[in-house]
């Protein structure tokens, strides 16, 4: 019984996590369709808008780091930990530290904040109904195919933000130029250990005709027990 109560409780906890990330990456995302919308190509009060609700969805996703550390899920520790720390670089080390046009109101800041709100809208909404018991092969399906284009997107808005970083963090101090370099130099290893595991992961779940195989790991049928252990 107390097993059985102690299962509710984690699965109540991820069902309002996920839904409460999913609200809150839907806004940074209607929130940048409207201002595009309202002022084109005017990119000046984008930050104004978005940057905010931005730091604090991103920021919060440190709990994914902790959810994998004590086994809330089974979702790897090492990558958890590598999405949520370029992530954070971006927001924390170059969005709040440098208040600069080139940064706040760049056509890369556009491509990195559509690339993430959207992956992101897509993923806590489907781990939000699987654990609902909710199923909906089509989102399914966009969780494990935009990838393919949303992460090599994401990363290059990302780049190119850092790029432009570059110079302002030599004012502040050489090392800490270096340090953006460093981690620069690092993404293509990264971003291919992220990439194949999403391939890998696709295979495993959709089938290799693109069809949700017998035995998937998130197959939205499975008792949510289970799923919790699978997010």
């Amino acid at each position: 019984m107390a097993a059985t109560k102690s299962n509710g409780v984690v699965e109540s906890y991820l069902v309002a996590y996920n839904a409460a990330s999913f609200v809150g990456w839907g806004y940074v995302l209607v929130q940048t369709v409207l201002y595009l919308l309202d002022h084109g190509t005017d990119l000046s009060g984008l930050f104004d808008r978005i940057g905010y609700p931005l730091i604090c969805v991103q920021t919060g996703a440190m709990l994914e780091v902790v959810h994998s550390l004590v086994g809330l899920v089974r979702s790897g520790v090492l990558t958890a930990l590598m999405q949520v720390y370029s992530r954070l670089l971006l927001v924390w080390g170059t969005l709040y530290m440098f208040d600069y046009p080139e940064i706040r109101a760049s056509p890369a800041l556009v491509l990195m904040v559509f690339a993430w709100s959207i992956t992101e809208c897509v993923r806590y909404s489907h781990y939000t109904l699987s654990l609902l018991d909710i199923e909906v092969p089509a989102l399914l399906y966009l969780r494990y195919t935009l990838f393919y284009v949303l992460y090599p997107a994401g990363v290059t808005g990302e780049l190119l933000e850092m790029w432009a970083a570059l110079p302002h963090a030599a004012t502040i101090h050489p090392l800490l130029k270096t340090f953006f370099i460093v981690n620069m130099v690092n993404y293509p290893p990264v971003l291919y250990k992220l990439y194949t595991h999403m391939i890998r992961q696709r295979r495993k779940v959709l089938g290799g005709a693109g069809k949700p195989a017998n035995a998937s790991a998130e197959k939205v049928g499975a008792s949510p027990a289970a799923k919790k252990k699978k997010l």
